[in-house]
């Protein structure tokens, strides 16, 4: 696993390093005394976990977490404990109190570690997992009716449930199959199959109205199949 450390403390940031260099599993691409630092570089890199400190000049590691739309694992690495409870509501993988004991530091890294294993093993095309209070939740792509935006997050509507995550409608529509799902409104993607009928700028879903915009009413006619 491609990892970084982010710590305003050297010698914090040189005991983490040599706790990764410890570890078989994980690969150091990075070590920085500033979020801002990472920030500019994260989109140009492969990063699958970050080892993160709360308390910085510039930019905290809350915030720098909350500046981002598809963040990798997280594990917060502090001397504080007061920050626990609003590290796990933006679901971070774990949370390390220095000092920094190396078969606590393992403990993450193999949680982390299980996390992305399990990404990896379950790369099923209409399978994708969603982070949830932090737990991370099995969505079948073919039970979701609609996905609503929500500012920063977007919400996936399914039949039986709703899952709210940190995330972008561009995004999402990446992640998405073009031949399965429409975006049809610059708030709304719907799941072509689970269209009843569309009358006028409407798309009637069971129990749902959603609103055709103009920009997408030519494509959505393109994806159905129109007799």
């Amino acid at each position: 696993m491609n990892c970084v450390v982010v710590d305003d403390e050297s010698l914090s940031r040189k005991v983490l390093e040599k706790c990764i260099a410890d570890t078989p599993f994980l690969n150091l691409v990075g070590s920085y005394s500033r979020a801002t630092q990472l920030q500019k570089e994260l989109s140009n890199k492969s990063v699958d976990l970050i080892f993160l400190d709360i308390q910085m000049p510039e930019m905290s590691g809350l915030e720098f977490v909350k500046s981002l739309k598809d963040i990798p694992q997280v594990v917060f690495v502090t001397s504080r404990t007061n920050y626990a409870v609003e590290a796990f509501e933006n679901n971070v993988t774990d949370y390390l109190v220095k000092p920094i004991n190396f078969q606590r530091f393992l403990k993450s890294a193999e949680k982390a570690k299980k996390i992305n294993d399990l990404f990896s093993e379950n790369q099923d095309d209409n399978i994708i997992y969603v982070k949830s209070d932090s737990r991370l939740i099995k969505v079948d792509l073919s039970h979701i009716v609609f996905i609503e935006a929500l500012g920063d997050y977007v919400r996936l509507h399914t039949k039986s449930a709703k899952y709210t995550i940190l995330s972008t409608m561009k995004a999402m529509e990446t992640k998405l199959k073009s031949s399965d799902f429409q975006r049809v409104h610059k708030s709304y993607i719907v799941r072509i199959d689970k269209i009843l009928k569309v009358e006028k700028n409407v798309i009637h879903m069971e129990n749902v109205h959603i609103p055709v915009s103009r920009t997408y009413k030519d494509v959505l006619k393109s994806s159905l199949n129109i007799l």
